[in-house]
């Protein structure tokens, strides 16, 4: 289950979850926190938590085949938290401790991407390692979200804060089977998260306010006109018709609810959105000028 509240919206939605999958790619001389941690993983699931899959990764090519194998699996269901033990870096991503390779944020989120995919938008995905956070940054409204919820620090993180929540969080989220709220108990004093109906909320209110209502609105509209009247043969416009075309690129213009469902069915991969355009709009209303502004403007 998943509970998350923003912006005055709180979104309750179910997680199919079934496993825990932990990849790491540590120097064997760090290699001891972990070890403890996956032990006492093993007590928890002999005790009937999840199972563990355990993954040592050693090279880029290793952790791309680990990454196709785990999308194959969750296409024949399985449903993961997937743990990253490693470390990193805010400019070069993720580093291969055994190989000592480094790879791209970029190249990272789209191995996610293909994984959550494949889950039907159930991934969980907790990126215990230094400016993990900055993997998100290379999320996009125009494709798939790369985890229904992913965890990660913004800044550095010691081993020994990870040694004493870790298990705690796991401990919890067995409990209670609410991933967001354990996560909020343990791994949230040094951690944050991005749940993805929050992240796609935010995302719209951002592509709102900056191409619907925004600084950028006239420079696309002035693009559109342009374009419009191109693709009708008109090459010398009158007056008429230069008012015609901006009229009716400006009624496309006005944000509503297709503006959710244009979105919802690729980035949310064929979940359901948690809000409706009514509830963007309550959010909007403060940032929308009103008509004596957007006349100024105009004007200026």
């Amino acid at each position: 289950m998943i509970s998350y509240s923003d912006t005055a919206l709180t979104i309750s939605e179910t997680l199919q979850t079934n496993a825990i999958v932990w990849i790491h790619s540590l120097p064997e001389s760090e290699m001891g926190p972990s070890r403890r941690i996956l032990e006492d993983l093993e007590g928890l699931a002999t005790a009937g938590g999840f199972p563990v899959f355990e993954y040592a990764v050693r090279d880029r090519a290793e952790l791309s085949e680990l990454f196709k194998q785990l999308t194959t699996k969750a296409d024949q269901g399985l449903r993961p938290v997937l743990h990253v033990d490693a470390h990193g870096t805010a400019a070069d991503g993720l580093l291969l401790a055994p190989s000592g390779e480094r790879v791209g944020w970029v190249e990272v989120i789209e191995d996610l991407r293909a994984l959550n995919v494949a889950t039907g938008n159930n991934l969980t995905s907790i990126f215990a390692l230094c400016f993990g956070l900055h993997l998100y940054r290379q999320v996009s409204l125009k494709r798939p979200v790369p985890s229904y919820l992913f965890c990660a620090p913004p800044a550095e993180i010691s081993v020994g804060f990870l040694e004493a929540q870790t298990l705690a969080f796991y401990r919890e989220m067995n409990r209670t089977a609410n991933v967001t709220a354990a996560f909020d108990a343990t791994l949230g004093a040094a951690m944050q998260s991005f749940h993805c109906q929050g992240l796609f909320l935010q995302s719209l209110l951002r592509y709102i306010r900056t191409y619907c209502i925004g600084r950028l609105r006239q420079d696309r509209l002035e693009r559109m006109v342009t374009a419009v009247l191109q693709r009708d043969g008109i090459v010398n416009p009158s007056s008429a018709q230069l008012k015609q075309a901006r009229q009716r690129i400006r009624e496309s213009f006005k944000p509503g609810q297709q503006v959710i469902d244009v979105f919802a069915p690729s980035f949310l991969i064929g979940r359901a959105p948690a809000f409706t355009y009514a509830d963007l709009d309550r959010i909007l209303k403060p940032f929308v000028p009103s008509g004596r502004s957007q006349r100024r403007s105009a004007s200026s």
